[in-house]
Formats: C-alpha cells, structure tokens, sequence
C-alpha cells in the first residue's frame, strides 16, 4: 500500500514537472511570464502588452494558470493575473519561473514588452494622480461619506513605537493623519503623489519644523527618501498601487534595522462602486497574501487585526518588523 502511495505521488510530481516543461515550450508564454513578474495585469492589458488578440492571449493564459505558473485573481468583475509570491513551499513551477526570469535580459521581446508594461502602468498612475488632484481640496470629507478615517487612526498608534525620531506616512494626502503621528515622532515626513494633495498638506503645516513633506511615486520612495525611518505606516494606499510587493520592498529599504511598518488597508472585498467612485484598483487584500508579500522582502509579522465598521467593509492592521542586521 505505501509503495503504491509512493508511486502515486512520484507520477502526479512526474506529470506536473511535464505539463510545467510543456507550457513553457512557446515563446508566447514566455512573454507573458516575463511581463507579469513587472505586475499583475488583467487579461485586456496583458492583450495590449503583447498586441495580440484577446482569445489567443486567454489560451495562453489559461495553459499557465493550468501549470501552476500563474495565479488569476478576481476584482470585482476584472480578473488579474500574476506569478505566485508565496514561496514557504516551492514547486517545480515556482522554480522554474525564478530560473527563466534570471535569464530576464535574454528572454523574447524584452525590451519591447517592458516599454508597453510601463506604458500601462503610468497610464494607471495618471489616472491615479488626476483622481486625487482633483479631490484634494475635499478629500477627508470625502472618506468620511464611505469610511471615516477615525474609526482606525487612533487605532494605528497602538502599532507603533512609543517615540521615533523619524515616522513615514506614505500616500499621506491633505495629512489628516500626520497630526496622530506628532504624538509619537519628534518628525514625521509625508510622502504622496498627488501634487495637490501636498500642496493641501503644505498650506496645513506651514511652519511646522516637525514635519517635511516629499512629492515622489511610492514606487520610487527609496530614492526620495531623505533619512531612515524608526516606522513607516501606509494607510489606505496600497489598493491604489499597481504594485503593492514592490512598494513594500521599498518601504524595507527605507526602515532601520528593527523599526515597525504598520499597514493599514481594506480587506477583501466585492464593492466595485469602490472602483469607480475611489480610483481603487485593487478591492482589498486577503490577510495570507500581504503577510506573504511581508515576509519575503523581510519583514517579520509581529501582530495583526481586523475590525468591522459600520458599513460592509472591514479593516486589517498588520505591525510587521525588519530584522535586525
């Protein structure tokens, strides 16, 4: 019985290391492997990238998913598609992937395919931008109508040090949560890419030598930051990002060793309205896939909440650390 049970396993490992081999056998795939690993896009974009018909881009796409290179997730009535990051346990997909994307300056159409991926995305960031351009002058009242941004402010300061010397507050808008961070920070700087937003923030502390404000895509904010931070909190701000991981790999960089992160964002949920009302473009997260997304650029998860409001949403905290050196 047990050798049948070996055999077993050894054939099913056996078929899925095939039909891994097998989908990776066209150039097409290939492609679409590589410009996911830029960032999860939907089946319409992924069509653009590669300026091919939707029918034949959704075969491929389904082959992938088939094979376990690609994971489709559902957005309201979108579905995106992105390369698995949760690798605690790695399979032979996830291997192969990590190998194909290290040959990333030799693989076909490279150059081309990354020009229309970032075409993509900056068109979402200056949807982004325009939306919080144009709502800055009203935006807390704004939140309020939907998801008033007391409920968890308050909250956040319990994730947090007693005192820093230096706190982020990364997409920190008009900075309605800046004066909570005075509280528990000598200086708090505010980053966003909403030239209005700051310009709302800048008139509001105006002569405040406690706090500084950084006008640069949480994408980049590695590059723009001024010194290292003892925490970085992002409130609310990584449903709007195309790259959720990669700003997080970001916001590592620009911690000390041992400083707290403290994320606060919506869970999952089903409420398109959000999309369009909100220039969401992600509907919340489920808890596993941000401590996934934590962990593997080095952050270690120390506590976590979620909280109902009075509506349908609810409400994640996660306080997660880098390691010390």
């Amino acid at each position: 019985m047990e050798l049948l049970e070996v055999k077993t396993h050894s054939g099913n490992r056996s078929r899925r290391i095939l039909s891994a081999l097998k989908a990776l056998s066209d150039e097409t795939r290939i492609r679409i492997l590589h410009i996911l690993s830029l960032s999860p896009l939907n089946v319409q974009e992924v069509t653009e990238a590669l300026r091919m018909g939707q029918s034949r881009v959704s075969r491929h796409l389904k082959i992938l998913t088939e094979a376990g290179f690609l994971i489709p997730e559902r957005e309201g009535s979108w579905v995106y598609y992105r390369i698995p990051e949760e690798k605690k346990n790695p399979d032979f997909a996830s291997e192969i992937t990590d190998l194909l994307l290290s040959y990333n300056e030799e693989l076909p159409f490279r150059a081309e395919d990354q020009i229309h991926v970032s075409e993509i995305l900056s068109r979402r960031d200056q949807k982004n931008t325009f939306y919080f351009n144009n709502v800055a002058q009203d935006w807390e009242s704004i939140q309020k109508d939907v998801l008033d941004p007391a409920i968890y402010r308050k909250k956040i300061l319990s994730y947090l040090p007693n005192f820093s010397s230096v706190i982020y507050d990364l997409g920190c808008g008009p900075g309605g949560l800046i004066p909570y961070l005075l509280t528990k920070a000598e200086q708090v700087i505010g980053v966003d890419a909403s030239p209005k937003m700051l310009e709302k923030a800048q008139v509001t502390f105006s002569g405040n030598s406690h706090v500084s404000l950084i006008h640069s895509p949480l994408e980049n904010v590695a590059s723009s930051a001024t010194q290292k931070a003892d925490a970085v909190v992002a409130s609310m701000v990584l449903h709007h990002l195309s790259n959720p991981p990669g700003v997080i790999r970001e916001i590592y960089k620009i911690l000390k060793p041992g400083g707290v992160f403290c994320l606060v964002d919506l869970k999952k949920h089903n409420q398109e309205f959000m999309r369009d009302n909100f220039a969401d473009l992600w509907l919340g997260f489920d808890y596993s896939l941000l401590q996934d997304w934590l962990e593997l650029s080095g952050f270690t998860v120390k506590a976590h909440e979620e909280f109902d409001t009075d509506n349908v949403f609810k409400i994640l905290i996660i306080q997660a650390t880098k390691k010390e050196d």
